[in-house]
């Protein structure tokens, strides 16, 4: 059950009136109420992510019932050698024994049979048949979040398993995003909910635009795209270029329409999730395009990542270690795979290399008093430059092994021949197209404040006109989200 599908809207629109029509029918007592919401929410969460397979179920149950408990633990315990012992049990019990088993365990295992096998002559591990269960990341991390801010005594331990189990398992970002952390989502919980306070049309606007980028335009072009990964050493080098740029452009309509259909769904139900991505294609740097694109997760790692490693807050040849390291973990929690590692190392490569950049030459003006003149032709130089390198980078994200990917990126700079078909470059340029002009209207709708709220009635009037058209322009086959491997 994925949102794009027609499944969804039925399982969605069923908790929807249940949550706001039935159950306030049903009871007049509203902490009554909102005790039986939660249970049927959290029952809903689980009935939504054992779609994929029942035995999910019991795997994200363990990760709750131990960071639960440990809370619990963490939060009646003075004596800090034993809450630290606490801490480190979460930490070894769902890094290691649930993400690290489930995620890792053959990346692990193949890696290292790859360099014992020449010398033994057979693998020294046995690499085993696991399912990888979807979100498996997300919801880690974001459980982490909670025992580690109340081992910090940040947020006080959540007594009731209900509410905590609804946190981790929250249905609408429970597979791939945004992150959220108990600071931002539980007291959600304890707010009175009413259908009034509801922001109707902001909640169907994120939800549309979101199945147009995942259900259009992502969809649409993912056949050009596999078509070129599969086999890179027989593609020309511009179809190898289309693909390196279409294959970032369409991580981020896939993932950024999964966020969006997320928040406008949790919206509908009363609850706020973070903003995941701000308009990454304007961005003029690495640093800038980093804090624009998958938000919740750069958030998480410099939370619990950057700032205890010491942050800013120590030597310049530390601090650029530090900015390394965070991106290099995040390529790691993307994928088991050295295209991966590579990736994260790599982003945080070019991150380094900004800041010694900004050493060496500081912006003494600044940027208000850059000429009139100049400020466009440099924007679109810095900004092609930045995209060019997330593209590059993007290669290795998309590529299905570490060979194709470096048959890619070889195949791009020694020019290679090959073969290129017209619709490549169609599907290039028109995705090209509409990813610009969405980010243009969008900096000037929320970044400048220009945008102009039409009538309410008008506005209602036209869903069922731009429901129809993007059922139109819906291609047959739908695509899994990309992120769901994560």
């Amino acid at each position: 059950m994925i949102f794009s599908d027609f499944e969804y809207f039925v399982f969605f629109l069923f908790v929807f009136f249940t949550v706001w029509y039935v159950f306030p029918s049903l009871f007049s007592n509203q902490t009554k109420e909102t005790r039986i919401l939660h249970v049927f929410l959290l029952v809903s969460s689980y009935f939504f992510y054992m779609s994929w397979d029942y035995r999910f179920g019991a795997l994200i149950l363990l990760s709750t019932a131990i960071d639960y408990y440990v809370g619990l633990r963490l939060a009646s315990e003075s004596r800090e050698k034993v809450r630290y012992y606490l801490l480190l049990f979460s930490l070894i019990t769902n890094l290691v024994f649930i993400l690290g088993f489930f995620k890792y365990y053959n990346f692990v295992v193949t890696s290292i049979n790859s360099v014992t096998n020449p010398v033994f002559g057979a693998d020294v591990l046995p690499v085993l048949k696991i399912i990888l269960p979807a979100g498996i990341s997300f919801f880690t991390f974001q459980s982490l979040s909670y025992t580690i801010d109340v081992y910090r005594k940040e947020i006080p331990a959540e007594k009731d398993f209900i509410r905590f189990a609804l946190f981790v398992s929250f249905f609408p970002q429970l597979v791939a995003g945004p992150i959220v952390t108990a600071r931002t989502f539980m007291p959600q919980l304890y707010t009175p909910k009413k259908l009034e306070d509801i922001e109707f049309r902001v909640a169907i606007r994120f939800f549309m635009l979101g199945y147009f980028k995942k259900a259009v335009l992502s969809d649409m072009v993912a056949p050009t795209i596999d078509t070129i990964y599969a086999d890179p050493a027989g593609h020309h080098a511009y179809a190898l270029l289309i693909a390196a740029a279409l294959g970032g452009i369409q991580v981020y309509l896939d993932f950024s329409g999964y966020s969006d259909m997320a928040i406008g769904s949790a919206m509908l139900l009363g609850y706020k999730l973070p903003t995941n991505f701000n308009l990454p294609f304007l961005a003029t740097s690495v640093s800038g395009f980093w804090r624009r694109w998958h938000m919740t997760l750069n958030s998480w790692l410099r939370d619990y990542i950057y700032i205890p490693m010491g942050g800013s807050r120590v030597t310049s040849v530390r601090r650029k270690f530090n900015l390394w390291f965070t991106m290099f973990v995040s390529g790691v929690w993307h994928g088991a795979q050295w295209t991966f590692v590579f990736w994260g190392s790599l982003n945080g490569v070019f991150y380094v290399l900004e800041e010694i950049w900004k050493e060496w030459f500081p912006d003494k003006k600044g940027e208000s008093e850059t000429k009139n003149w100049f400020r466009v032709p440099l924007w679109l130089f810095q900004n092609i430059l930045n995209s060019s390198i997330f593209f590059l980078g993007a290669v290795f994200f998309r590529s299905l092994s570490w060979e194709n990917a470096w048959i890619h990126i070889q195949g791009i700079f020694t020019f290679q021949a090959g073969q290129i078909r017209p619709y490549m470059w169609k599907d290039f340029l028109w995705i090209i197209g509409f990813l610009y002009l969405g980010h243009i209207i969008g900096y000037f709708i929320f970044e400048k404040g220009k945008g102009k709220q039409i009538p309410a009635s008008l506005e209602f009037a036209l869903y069922p006109i731009l429901f129809l058209v993007l059922n139109l322009a819906t291609p047959e086959n739908s695509v899994p989200f990309i992120y769901f491997q994560f």
